[in-house]
């Protein structure tokens, strides 16, 4: 049986922090792999201490958009960001981009993160985890602005059409539980007009499990219903799909064991 690679959760989230029992019994079992994924500067710290446990999970470095206004000096985070994607286990900057649905960061403050972290990612040629919320056109905008940068679009919620887009540009389509969900739709449409080969599964642990399991604390043990979805969807079975994504991601974020 192929393994999983979850390419995003948060273990530093109160919910799962500390929880090593847990995360040594997915690698023992079904997962190859995980990035555990950065909010804001000092959860990348968090991150990569946790990454530094496990020899198959990864970390990546970034400010969400819903923490820009915590910091007053955009600069100063940019250069602690940037100390933090020399550390050996951060392959990724992220999880970066825009946030229309909360109010937790002006607009103008997330775009000037936003596109100061995306310089960096072209300054130092690393790829990017990209979180789009209610933002679509703006966050589309910013990435065609940066030919030269790679990522993924996290837990993608746009339509089919923007997800062929995204593809012909180069980038990745990660989909997480939200794929599971029976009124997901529009999730769907875009998932099957995704080619396996561009395709990443994720959690987002510990948020969004998928169905059966929606109302759980999320963990990576619950990604094999994603995939089995995605399965369905293009038509594979379940083995295929585990066996692509993890070779993706390991391409998308450079990763050679």
């Amino acid at each position: 049986m192929e393994r999983f690679f979850d390419t995003h959760a948060h273990y530093t989230d109160e919910k799962l922090a500390g929880n090593f029992a847990l995360t040594d019994e997915l690698f023992a079992s079904d997962i190859c792999g995980i990035i555990c994924v950065a909010t804001d500067n000092d959860d990348a710290k968090k991150c990569i201490a946790t990454a530094a446990r496990y020899p198959h999970m990864y970390a990546s470095a970034g400010i969400h958009p819903s923490e820009c206004m915590r910091f007053p000096s955009l600069g100063d985070e940019i250069e602690r960001l940037r100390l933090l994607c020399r550390e050996k286990k951060v392959v990724a900057i992220g999880e970066i981009g825009l946030d229309y649905h909360y109010d937790f960061s002006e607009k103008d403050v997330q775009k000037r993160f936003f596109e100061a972290q995306m310089q960096l990612a072209e300054e130092l040629d690393m790829p990017v985890i990209i979180h789009d919320r209610e933002a679509h056109s703006d966050v589309f905008e910013t990435v065609k602005a940066h030919p030269r940068v790679r990522g993924v679009m996290h837990s993608y919620s746009g339509s089919a059409e923007m997800a062929r887009e995204y593809i012909r540009l180069g980038w990745y389509l990660s989909f997480s539980g939200v794929v599971t969900f029976t009124n997901a739709a529009k999730t769907h449409e875009a998932a099957k007009a995704t080619p396996l080969d561009r395709l990443l599964i994720e959690t987002d642990a510990p948020y969004l499990a998928p169905v059966p399991m929606r109302g759980k604390t999320n963990h990576s043990g619950y990604i094999h219903y994603t995939a089995e979805k995605i399965a369905e969807l293009h038509g594979v079975d379940v083995d295929t799909v585990a066996r692509i994504t993890a070779e993706n991601a390991r391409k998308l974020f450079r990763i050679s064991e």
